[in-house]
């Protein structure tokens, strides 16, 4: 079913897991910061957002084998760049857990297309912050949008809060039902 929305708020986000949430793989996020966040950190400065894909940092040893197909799949235009992003999903914050190291072990319970290696990095990245765990509720535009980066949206930082309000049309990736399911699956492994 189409739903209307409009957004001002875009997040930074690998255009790999961006794939993964739009395949309904995952319907979590886990986020500590950029490095030019305030004090390294993340914070969930929208509850809702557009998802700008990015490009650099990404790499196959961060992914589980399983799910290095996405490589393939992530779709990319020709003209698209560090400074010139389709942006094709927007996404919902459903809900919100905030993990400690001793949450490690629960983590192995979500499905999440990162391999142990980036999970290390997460948890070894400021590591007296807590991890960010979001599940998100993703929704693919009906025309995807073009978004042109400026100078203040560069760099190694999570949001774009300023961006034009744009409306959109966009239709769940998950029905409400197989959302439920894995939202439900993810409480029970998290608490």
């Amino acid at each position: 079913m189409l739903e209307n929305f409009s957004s001002h708020a875009l997040l930074k986000e690998w255009a790999i897991t961006c794939e993964s949430l739009a395949q309904g793989r995952q319907i979590v996020l886990l986020r500590k910061g950029g490095l030019l966040d305030e004090d390294g950190a993340f914070s969930l400065e929208s509850r809702e957002f557009l998802l700008l894909p990015t490009f650099l940092h990404q790499e196959p040893s961060l992914v589980k084998p399983a799910h290095r197909d996405l490589w393939e799949q992530t779709p990319r235009l020709p003209d698209e760049t560090v400074k010139n992003a389709v942006l094709r999903h927007f996404a919902r914050v459903e809900k919100v857990w905030e993990l400690r190291e001793n949450a490690e072990s629960a983590l192995q319970n979500v499905p999440h297309i990162w391999s142990q290696n980036y999970l290390d990095l997460r948890w070894t990245y400021n590591s007296e912050k807590p991890l960010l765990c979001a599940a998100l509720r993703v929704f693919a535009l009906e025309t995807p949008l073009r978004y042109e980066l400026r100078a203040q949206d560069m760099g190694c930082k999570s949001w774009v809060l300023d961006a034009p309000e744009t409306p959109f049309a966009a239709r769940p990736v998950l029905s409400d039902a197989e959302f439920g399911a894995r939202l439900a699956e993810i409480e029970a492994a998290l608490g």
